[in-house]
């Protein structure tokens, strides 16, 4: 229920604190958790007060498991691997020979490309 002003102000003179509300049952001061029903104005501070503790929660806890534990999800997807890796179209890519061929000879040293020849200038501004 809640507290009149004046009530309210003598619990902040007497013990410190300001409350606006307590328990319809049992009168103890609310904080900030507070238990109520649908369409009913009275306040609780617990299910117990509240009058059903021995019901359980009724959230529902999202969508259902597929696979219990996750030994099961692992082994399905195990097995899903291996039905994809079957098919015929499904392969490796292989690497083309004639690509990477001499490719170690074709590198040139790092040192080599910033040098120039004892006639060019440092810099290479051509205009036409």
């Amino acid at each position: 229920m809640l507290l009149a002003t004046q009530k309210s102000y003598e619990l902040l003179a007497k013990y410190g604190f300001f409350a606006r509300e307590i328990c319809d049952k049992c009168e103890i001061v609310l904080g900030a958790v507070r238990f109520t029903r649908h369409n009913d104005s009275k306040v609780y501070c617990s299910r117990e007060c509240r009058g059903d503790a021995h019901r359980s929660s009724t959230r529902r806890q999202g969508r259902p498991r597929k696979y219990k534990t996750g030994r099961e999800r692992r082994a399905a997807k195990t097995r899903q691997q291996q039905i994809y890796r079957s098919h015929p179209n499904v392969e490796k890519t292989v690497r083309i020979q004639s690509e990477t061929k001499n490719l170690q000879t074709q590198k040139v040293p790092v040192s080599y490309l910033g040098t120039r020849g004892p006639g060019e200038p440092l810099s290479s501004s051509r205009r036409s």
